[in-house]
């Protein structure tokens, strides 16, 4: 029977050791390794044989596909959640079980190291909307509450919560949010970077404006702001950052039947 694996100590060195050589497409793993955010789930608590990480819909696995607690975590893996990574033998599981369901996402994955403060600064500054750049706080996050907006930073406790462990910048235009630039997960090194911009605003550089306070604020701050594209556009607006390719990768979405 597959279980929540409580993040003890104990468990989380566990769940280090048997995720050690999964590939790191995000910082999801580092999330629960360190207890920040997210939830691990085994076959048996005393000794696990497979493990699974979740946050929101991504999921990562490791440990034997094959054997019966695996076998179990992939016939209950549900539609519309997404398969990121895992150890060898895992995507074979799931092409088995679901065949023509379980569909295919080419994604990109971009690194940091050559990043520049001063030319994300000059980003920041050339823009028509430089000045209507701000800081989420609380206070932004307690207003949308029961309001359909794209800001999903539900993997937080709570408005407090991101006002203390993460970082966003948004801009309002006639009572509208239309564009946010911000961090959907947190770890100690550093943030995953999650960016969206109301349709009618695209192409005037607002995801630019804000992607750049966002990412110039991160390496200020000594934090690592984690660029993972799922489409060319985010993969171009990632390079006129500074951010470099690194490779492209498969990640899995199962379609309802």
């Amino acid at each position: 029977m597959i279980t929540e694996y409580p993040l003890t100590k104990v468990n989380r060195i566990r769940l280090a050791q048997a995720f050690r050589n999964v590939p790191r497409v995000d910082i999801s793993i580092e999330c629960v390794l360190e207890d920040q955010m997210g939830k691990a789930f085994v076959d048996d608590t005393q000794n696990p044989s497979a493990c699974m990480i979740q946050i929101g819909p991504f999921h990562y696995f490791a440990g034997d596909a094959a054997s019966n607690g695996g076998r179990e975590m992939v016939r209950n893996f549900q539609p519309y959640n997404l398969f990121m990574s895992a150890s060898s033998g895992w995507a074979e599981a799931f092409k088995q079980e679901y065949k023509e369901r379980f569909v295919q996402i080419e994604r990109y994955s971009f690194s940091s190291g050559q990043l520049e403060i001063e030319h994300l600064r000059k980003l920041c500054q050339d823009s028509k909307f430089a000045q209507d750049v701000r800081q989420m706080d609380a206070a932004l996050l307690e207003t949308l509450k029961g309001h359909d907006h794209f800001i999903d930073v539900s993997d937080f406790e709570s408005p407090i919560d991101f006002e203390d462990r993460g970082i966003g910048f948004y801009i309002e235009k006639n009572g509208k949010i239309i564009g946010a630039a911000y961090s959907s997960l947190v770890c100690s090194t550093g943030i995953e970077v999650s960016l969206f911009v109301e349709e009618e605003y695209r192409r005037q550089r607002v995801a630019t404006v804000l992607s750049a306070n966002l990412v110039r604020w991160c390496l200020e701050h000594g934090m690592d702001a984690h660029w993972d594209a799922a489409n060319l556009e985010s993969c171009k607006l990632a390079e006129k950052l500074g951010y470099t390719p690194a490779g492209r990768y498969q990640a899995y979405y199962l379609k309802d039947r």
